[in-house]
């Protein structure tokens, strides 16, 4: 069985990390008893890990009227912690304050979801966060495949980025559209493309030539979609995989 998972943010589900592990562990115990025993592949959505940059923070975050007004409560928490990467690195607020939360905030969300892997038996694409490359100040939108025994096979960076992504906005960087690769599993070829790489035809392309026949795509949107966003982006798709049978 392979179940896709359908996410609102909620900042209730990322105050404590205990608060995030219980939010995983429900929905994949309610996959699990839908799915029955067998081979279980479970997609969680784009940016669910990035939330997690607020786990276990001051309690005084939490009355903030909006995620913004939080982020900017919690680096006014750390000055020194992300003043030095603002005046070091002469980034942005919000980049610094990832990355000076970076470590915390990695052990937070792929713990969370090797657990889950063990736990539930199952291969888990755990969606995406916002991730610290190694020891640089790079950031980038990676999402983890983990398999039954919990290990982190592979790391799929977002090569297309949305605007709030980029420069203008949180200040991570792209990978190049040869690192998108296959990961080989018992449901098939997975080619793992992160929301706009998915719509990408030259993306998709790479991963067909590299034999994927399973295309996921965890995706995240700040908004709800109008109809036509609807169409355009999910639809098209959709009509790129099945109705020109792009992956047979």
């Amino acid at each position: 069985m392979i179940a896709a998972v359908q996410m609102k943010l909620d900042a209730r589900n990322y105050k404590t990390e205990q608060d995030f592990r219980n939010k995983i562990q429900s929905i994949m115990a309610q996959i699990r008893a839908q799915s029955g025993k067998g081979r279980l592949l479970v997609v969680f959505p784009e940016h669910v890990g990035t939330f997690c940059l607020m786990c276990n923070a001051p309690q005084s975050i939490w009355k903030s009227s909006s995620v913004e007004k939080a982020v900017t409560t919690l680096f006014a928490q750390k000055p020194f912690e992300v003043g030095r990467y603002v005046l070091a690195k002469r980034i942005s607020p919000i980049k610094a304050l990832i990355l000076a939360r970076s470590t915390a905030m990695e052990k937070i969300y792929l713990s969370t979801f090797v657990e889950a892997a063990q736990d539930y038996e199952a291969w888990i694409v755990a969606g995406s966060a916002i991730l610290r490359w190694g020891e640089t100040n790079r950031l980038f939108n990676t999402s983890p495949i983990i398999t039954p025994t919990g290990t982190v096979i592979h790391r799929q960076h977002k090569v297309n980025l949305g605007t709030l992504e980029g420069k203008g906005g949180l200040g991570i960087d792209s990978a190049p559209l040869n690192y998108l690769t296959v990961v080989r599993s018992p449901f098939g070829n997975l080619g793992l493309a992160i929301h706009l790489d998915a719509i990408q035809e030259e993306a998709r392309k790479r991963l067909i030539d590299l034999d994927a026949n399973i295309l996921i795509q965890p995706s995240a949107n700040n908004v709800a979609w109008e109809e036509w966003q609807q169409d355009d982006r999910s639809g098209g798709v959709y009509r790129s995989v099945a109705g020109r049978k792009e992956l047979d």
